[in-house]
């Protein structure tokens, strides 16, 4: 709590960080409806801050009880990565006393006690705002097949919550060898029908069978929308098709319609950079992650 007052941090809710994140903005795993959910499934980990200049709220934050700019529930698909704070960026520029790893590059000069390179290594990939026509033309080339050869593509709102967590889950497996059992599918879908309006995306079909989908989260803030891949699973025996490319390129192009719709700045991760998924540097940019200094 010093280093909270020092900087001019005062100890706040739920109701406020709401608020903070309305006017400000933010990413999918720092959304309210997210933080609600997992405060619903272990209660009290939590502790949320506010800052105000001239009585006015000007950012919000939140910390478990090791001050981690996370959520210690791990029972949901959700990673705390290129987090986005609910703080202003004219008025916010101050000391901000968390621990973390995976802070936006958006953040980059409004905290004193962030390092961005040198001491942290660690970057997110976003996809690019504009492919090439080259790029593209392969691309609707390569959904044209597959909708001419039995493959069809239906929006997640085709689904409920239980069918889609049962899509996800049993191409999972058949990709990864993953087993689950229908606990696991209802534990999902309890989570999926809880942020129901944050679920983005579309459902690729093969010969009338759900063949691909990437569980994908949507943030809608003030001025940017933040879709986050979380991940993805397709069927391995499908196999005269890219169908993960042909999913991210359809998924891409709807996100990209309704940030141009809304006239929203347009934000798609795709995950932390990794030499082993070399793939994304064809979809995204590497974008650096901040560490907190504490």
């Amino acid at each position: 709590m010093i280093l909270e007052k020092i900087s001019g941090w005062e100890l706040s809710n739920y109701e406020n960080y709401c608020k903070a994140y309305a006017k400000f903005g933010g990413a999918v795993c720092n959304h309210p409806i997210m933080l609600d959910f997992l405060e619903k499934k272990n209660p009290n980990r939590i502790k949320f801050y506010h800052r105000e200049v001239n009585g006015e709220i000007v950012g919000a934050y939140f910390t478990d009880e090791h001050s981690n700019l996370k959520h210690n529930y791990n029972k949901i698909p959700l990673i705390f990565e290129n987090i986005i704070l609910p703080i202003c960026p004219e008025k916010g520029r101050c000391y901000l006393p968390v621990k973390t790893k995976a802070l936006s590059i958006r953040h980059k000069k409004q905290f004193f006690n962030a390092s961005y390179g040198l001491l942290n290594r660690r970057s997110v990939c976003i996809v690019k705002e504009r492919f090439s026509k080259k790029t593209l033309k392969k691309r609707q080339a390569e959904t044209r097949k597959f909708l001419a050869n039995g493959g069809g593509i239906l929006p997640v709102t085709s689904f409920n919550s239980t069918e889609l967590s049962r899509i996800y889950l049993s191409l999972m497996g058949l990709r990864w060898d993953n087993k689950y059992d229908e606990n696991d599918i209802k534990e999902l879908s309890e989570f999926i029908e809880s942020i129901r309006p944050m679920i983005f995306g579309n459902v690729l079909m093969f010969n009338g069978k759900p063949c691909a989908y990437d569980l994908i989260y949507k943030a809608e803030c003030n001025n940017w929308i933040y879709f986050d891949d979380h991940n993805g699973s397709i069927d391995i025996s499908v196999k005269d098709f890219s169908l993960g490319s042909i999913l991210l390129s359809v998924n891409i192009a709807e996100a990209q319609r309704i940030c141009q719709d809304a006239n929203k700045e347009f934000i798609f991760s795709i995950g932390l950079s990794n030499k082993k998924w070399s793939y994304k540097n064809i979809w995204a940019h590497e974008m650096k992650l901040g560490k907190m200094i504490f």
